[in-house]
């Protein structure tokens, strides 16, 4: 009995954890853009905090600039509602995103990560971003 015990713990660790895994699935488009955050083209990335809606991916990208040279990029798709996309918080502003439909909110600084409560686990797709010589590549 003894060397079994360790074998049906061990499958009983597995089997929990095959009926807790999660996919997320969250339909993207293409994107692959560069553009100068700082021009008069694009106010809304002028400031540390600052957002813009832009266009490409599935339903859109929201780009937020984190800090001087840093930004990050998400498809406004929502895991959850892929229906809908996702916006920037009218009560949290920058720091957070909403989807308008299942009221997930998702922290921009944690990776796109919903926060406890949300109607998913699954965070928001992430574009890359390389910010050099003043251009902004997302991709």
């Amino acid at each position: 009995m003894r060397r079994i015990l360790p074998f049906l713990i061990t499958a009983a660790l597995l089997a929990a954890a095959c009926g807790r895994e999660t996919r997320c699935y969250v339909p993207i488009g293409l994107t692959n853009f560069s553009i100068d955050p700082n021009s008069a083209y694009y106010p809304g990335l002028n400031y540390v905090g600052g957002y813009m809606y832009l266009t490409g991916g599935h339903r859109g990208v929201v780009v937020v600039r984190t800090s001087f040279d840093s930004f990050v990029a998400y498809e406004r798709t929502c895991p959850a509602d892929s229906t809908s996309a996702v916006a920037i918080s009218d009560e949290y502003g920058s720091a957070l995103l909403e989807c308008p439909e299942c009221h997930s909110l998702f922290i921009v600084e944690a990776d796109g990560y919903p926060m406890e409560g949300s109607a998913t686990a699954c965070p928001l797709y992430q574009y890359g971003t390389t910010y050099s010589g003043g251009e902004l590549w997302v991709y």
